[in-house]
């Protein structure tokens, strides 16, 4: 008579193993779509996180940019101003503060406002000719393109022997 060898049914668990090799291949079909999906979800989150820091970092050097055209403007403008001081031959500041229009490409876009104060009565011993005008000068420049508005303001303080 032939004997079918049978074998008992024992489980390859039933050996020491660690905890989690013990479950079955359809026990464990769901667990590679969970891992999937918190990947997915944590790379999805860095990606969020490093396009605001691009976009962040894309605005702030617009506005360092346009806040050096703004500081541009205003330097010129005080140049400007400096100008029609020196050659104006002791002029009113309504003379000084006149409007400016600078038509170079580097600052369309940019309004230019000059002020003017003026005190003539300084008295310094050390000056012997006898009256001293001091002009307080400004400019101030203001730069906008679509919603990004920024101004730089430019002082400076002129001294005249009469």
């Amino acid at each position: 008579m032939c004997h079918k060898k049978t074998r008992p049914n024992v489980s390859h668990c039933k050996k020491r193993r660690p905890v989690g090799l013990c479950r079955s291949p359809a026990r464990q079909k769901g667990s590679t779509t969970i891992v999937a999906i918190i990947i997915s979800i944590v790379l999805l989150g860095l990606g969020i996180a490093l396009s605001n820091q691009i976009s962040s970092n894309i605005r702030q050097q617009s506005i360092e940019y346009y806040g050096a055209r703004a500081y541009l403007a205003a330097q010129s403008g005080m140049e400007v101003a400096i100008s029609r001081l020196i050659n104006g031959n002791n002029p009113a500041c309504a003379a000084i503060t006149q409007p400016v229009t600078i038509s170079a490409a580097n600052v369309q876009n940019c309004v230019i406002t000059l002020s003017c104060e003026v005190e003539t009565e300084v008295e310094e011993p050390e000056v012997a000719a006898g009256e001293i005008r001091v002009y307080a000068l400004g400019a101030e420049a203001q730069c906008s393109v679509g919603q990004l508005e920024t101004s730089k303001r430019v002082l400076v303080e002129v001294r005249q022997e009469e």
